[in-house]
């Protein structure tokens, strides 16, 4: 999954690491415990395995006054949908993007995270 977006589990190696795309998320605080720990979609709830899953990234959140990290996953149709529409708009508002290639390092995140998104499931 490291390969759809976020670092992998030790990141700092000197391979290639793909950033977190910034788009906007679900409060984890509104999400039932499967959708928080990575089971279920962020948005539709629908269940997730290793194959289908795409890994948006670990985030930082606030868990009861303490710093800790959630790792949310999303099914491919609403990963998709939620990047493209993030990709579409950063390339509107975006001097960079709006104008000329090659687009700045978040549109090239977005757009990149999109299509990883679109992929069929691999098996």
């Amino acid at each position: 999954m490291s390969d759809i977006t976020g670092p992998p589990c030790g990141a700092g190696s000197s391979a290639a690491i793909r950033q977190v795309p910034p788009i906007a998320l679900p409060d984890p605080a509104g999400l039932a415990e499967d959708q928080v720990c990575g089971r279920r979609c962020v948005w539709c709830a629908a269940s997730l395995n290793n194959n289908e899953a795409v890994d948006l990234g670990a985030r930082q959140v606030d868990a009861h006054g303490s710093g800790a990290h959630w790792f949310p996953r999303g099914c491919r149709p609403c990963a998709y949908t939620h990047l493209s529409e993030a990709s579409q708009q950063h390339r509107k508002e975006c001097k960079v993007c709006s104008t000329s290639l090659p687009w700045c390092r978040t549109g090239q995140i977005l757009f990149g995270a999109a299509m990883r998104a679109s992929r069929p499931v691999p098996r």
